[in-house]
């Protein structure tokens, strides 16, 4: 094969879609595994992350920003070890850990197989701390964190953030990456999470069911708050701007679905605040480092999480489409060691 490695089978296990479409156009088959082209990195995956982009990716949400090429293997993020590289690749050898959000944005094969091809501007080395479930955990989520924090929200130290739906995996990523950034951190979360989030440097935990999160966030930031972050959208975070204190901004993660057209720009506008949509941007290794470093220091530690085999793959998409997944999902492909 293309690349300096070890020969790879012909073919490989994934979890592919002819169609796009609800849970039954998945199937598991042999496809061929794919060859490193210049510029990339075989990954041979021991876990993929299991995110609400997979599933709307399999609906076909997506198309409008992507060709799909069916049969299409689906799945943004993998953590394994380097199986071969392709010409011009450099700082990355065979049998190295790392994870990476795989190029299913660009139309590319995703991580739900043995073996992924990522560009190497997307791939990271796994911090020693993290092994593959847990870093298998963190690149879609973290990466739209952190790009609607700081890329999108201008957070800086001293500010204050509200962030909605905290104990989400996006959320708690949030909550964690604006403490270490040295802003103060108020979130939205059921009673039963809110001392999670405290423990992650959470200063104000607000329960989202109540009626009265303006009043209950007014006590903490009572000329209201920097930056909003809205991790849910869908419109459960009614009058998120009048949440902000003057000249603030509110960010809504895309979301995809139909109907949430995010945040009334033209209101914010007019009452001198600031509105923007925040998604995982391609490449994503620079930010990803960055935030490898914060796991290494442990400053930051991936949400709590619970593996299925690939070949439940579809019913860890339902757990996630319905909301019921028991923490952040990794389906686990391959035994590998973490030496």
């Amino acid at each position: 094969m293309n690349g300096h490695g070890k020969p790879m089978e012909k073919n490989m296990r994934a979890v592919v879609i002819d169609r796009t479409g609800g849970p039954d156009v998945l199937r598991l088959a042999d496809v061929p595994t794919p060859e490193p082209a210049a510029g990339e990195i075989l990954i041979r995956v021991a876990c993929a992350g299991v995110n609400p982009a997979d599933w709307k990716c399999r609906e076909g949400y997506l198309s409008r920003f992507m060709p799909y090429r069916f049969p299409f293997v689906i799945g943004f993020d993998a953590s394994g070890v380097v199986a071969a590289v392709g010409a011009c690749v450099k700082d990355f050898v065979p049998g190295q850990r790392v994870f990476a959000q795989t190029e299913v944005g660009a139309g590319k094969w995703g991580s739900y197989a043995e073996y992924v091809a990522v560009s190497q501007d997307c791939v990271v080395p796994i911090p020693d701390n993290l092994g593959f479930a847990e870093a298998a955990a963190v690149p879609t989520p973290a990466l739209a964190a952190w790009t609607g924090l700081f890329d999108e929200g201008g957070l800086k130290p001293g500010q204050t953030v509200l962030v909605h739906g905290g104990a989400g995996a996006v959320g708690t990523f949030a909550v964690q990456l604006a403490t270490a950034a040295g802003a103060s951190v108020a979130a939205t979360c059921s009673t039963a999470r809110q001392d999670e989030l405290m423990a992650l440097g959470c200063d104000r935990a607000i329960d989202y069911r109540s009626s009265d999160i303006a009043g209950s966030l007014a006590a903490w930031a009572p000329a209201g708050v920097d930056v909003v972050l809205d991790c849910v959208g869908c419109g459960t975070l009614p009058n998120g701007i009048d949440l902000l204190r003057p000249g603030g901004i509110l960010v809504a993660i895309l979301t995809l679905v139909n109907g949430d057209n995010g945040p009334d720009s033209a209101e914010a506008t007019r009452r001198g605040m600031r509105t923007a949509v925040a998604y995982s941007k391609m490449p994503g290794g620079a930010r990803l480092r960055e935030i490898a470093s914060l796991i290494a220091s442990e400053r930051v530690r991936p949400p709590r999480i619970a593996c299925l085999p690939l070949e439940q793959a579809g019913r860890a998409l339902d757990l996630v489409q319905s909301g019921k997944a028991p923490g952040k999902l990794v389906l686990r492909i391959a035994e590998l060691s973490n030496a």
